[in-house]
């Protein structure tokens, strides 16, 4: 028996699990979808026509639990791009109430015919903390969110939210219509 008093139990600092992310390995994907790409080899590609024609693609990352949801419009007019545009431009005000910031990126590249934006929205318990949009400007339109399969805590996420914001990059970085 020891003479020691008995240590009182300390409480442990507040603290995340660690996340091993694998390495950044991509592939060229040339799908029925009207551009090409490339994606993560960890991605899982699925896409569907709906009923309007428009086109949806998820890129699933089952081992992070999460997804880069597209859906790919087909525009009309100049009045239709504008619409889809403003109406993108709600969707990310709409995160405004939860957001600490919100910072845009425009994407412009004449060569090759491709013309966006980016937002990034930061905030502990915003739900979609990347998104962005890819124009042709005259026939087609793509839009993607990213999404968590959780309950959203951004701190905790971080370092997941920068690794699949990235691949995003990457994808928009080698983007072509068809």
């Amino acid at each position: 028996m020891s003479c020691k008093p008995k240590a009182l139990p300390e409480p442990k600092p507040m603290g995340y699990f660690r996340i091993d992310l694998p390495e950044h390995i991509y592939q060229p994907m040339d799908t029925t979808l009207p551009f090409r790409y490339e994606q993560s080899v960890f991605a899982q590609t699925d896409i569907k026509k709906q009923k309007d024609n428009t086109l949806w693609m998820t890129l699933a990352y089952p081992d992070l639990k999460a997804s880069l949801r597209f859906t790919c419009f087909q525009v009309k007019n100049a009045d239709s791009l504008r619409k889809l545009m403003i109406s993108e431009d709600k969707m990310v005000k709409f995160h405004y109430q939860k957001a600490d910031d919100v910072q845009y990126s425009v994407i412009h590249d004449p060569e090759s015919n491709l013309w966006g934006q980016t937002y990034e929205i930061f905030g502990k318990e915003v739900a979609t903390p990347f998104q962005f949009w890819l124009t042709d400007s005259i026939h087609r339109f793509v839009r993607a969110t990213l999404y968590f399969d959780e309950t959203p805590n951004n701190d905790s996420l971080q370092p997941v939210i920068q690794y699949l914001k990235e691949d995003a990059l990457h994808l928009i970085n080698t983007f072509e219509w068809k």
